[in-house]
């Protein structure tokens, strides 16, 4: 089971993983604030917390402005997100992909053209973060015909209530079973280092992505990096805007270097060069403009991500100002689909 990293293979955790990316806390030596195993505390143990009845308060994972609109590279790739009273209710993409929230307890569904998932038993800790979840999914597809997959996720948090690690199984209709690490490294409330891990029939995979912040000159007021995004098993942003996964880099990184650890295949190393952040009047974010290096040889391209909000939408035309003055990678697609072609 492949999906695409930069044009390099990279193992997934399951389709219905769009929705997942857990928790184990990070051994000694990684310089993070003590994990809590209160199953009431801002940490919050793996597994631990009580029963999710709706959705948090964004404002509480440090969310300034709530994001209605999100767009990655183009503005036909789009994602829309609705709130009330400071919760998120739901989301829709520009391909047609939908995602529900109900009450009491707390459930999550995705509806594709060819699939659904649901997360459920979702327990949280006391920001409303989530610890644990079960996932199911199930569709059908030319390949595969009829499918299901079932499993389990669950996500740490440091003291600050960043997300710091997390772990997950899944059991496929037709791939057997498989299971998943990431962990994340923070210092003075930034993202240092995160590194996605799974092992399959004995060989090890690693996408492993490093942080610099330069002198923080671009204050980040609750967007959240798209490899922050990308490391985490789902690559799935709806999680994160939510507020469901904890707080987001006090900074927009400067830069990000990524390497693809494939088994004896060696390893696949590209960097992003923040080149320009733009702001509307009320400092919040509007655009991130990245220019991405190959190490592979001089090519190079300019990522750029929009965002949206009530009072500032996303503008129907490509205006953004790439001069580094400014002041201030994946499009994650159903990846449900997008990995089931990838195995092929």
């Amino acid at each position: 089971m492949k999906k695409r990293v930069n044009n390099v293979s990279r193992p997934a955790v399951g389709g219905s993983v769009k929705w997942l990316c857990a928790a184990l806390c990070l051994a000694a030596g990684f310089g993070l604030s003590a994990c809590s195993d209160d199953d009431e505390g801002g940490g919050g143990g793996a597994g631990g917390g009580v029963a999710a009845q709706q959705m948090p308060l964004v404002a509480d994972a440090g969310i300034q402005f709530p994001v209605t609109q999100y767009s990655e590279y183009y503005l036909s790739d789009m994602t829309t997100y609705t709130y009330s009273g400071g919760r998120m209710t739901g989301a829709a993409t520009s391909d047609g992909d939908s995602y529900s929230v109900t009450s009491n307890p707390l459930t999550l569904t995705e509806l594709g053209d060819d699939y659904t998932s649901t997360l459920r038993n979702i327990r949280v800790n006391g920001n409303g973060f989530m610890t644990y979840a079960e996932i199911s999914s199930s569709g059908s597809d030319y390949y595969d015909g009829n499918w299901y997959e079932r499993g389990s996720v669950t996500w740490r948090y440091d003291a600050e209530g960043h997300l710091v690690g997390e772990s997950g199984n899944i059991t496929e209709s037709s791939d057997g079973s498989y299971s998943w690490t990431c962990t994340y490294t923070w210092e003075n409330g930034n993202l240092m280092n995160a590194e996605y891990r799974d092992e399959e029939d004995g060989e090890v995979y690693r996408y492993v992505c490093t942080f610099t912040y330069g002198d923080g000159q671009w204050n980040n007021p609750g967007v959240y990096p798209a490899h922050l995004i990308n490391v985490s098993g789902m690559e799935l942003p709806v999680l994160f805007y939510s507020g469901l996964l904890g707080r987001t880099t006090k900074n927009i990184p400067a830069s990000v270097t990524e390497r693809n650890f494939d088994g004896d295949e060696g390893f696949y190393r590209s960097t992003y060069n923040t080149v320009a952040v733009n702001y509307n009047q009320d400092n919040s974010v509007q655009s991130v403009v990245l220019q991405y290096v190959s190490s592979y040889g001089s090519s190079s391209y300019t990522y750029t991500y929009r965002y949206g909000y009530a009072d500032y939408p996303i503008a129907q035309e490509d205006t953004y100002s790439a001069a580094p003055s400014v002041k201030g990678g994946q499009v994650a697609k159903s990846l449900k689909r997008a990995r089931r072609m990838m195995r092929r």
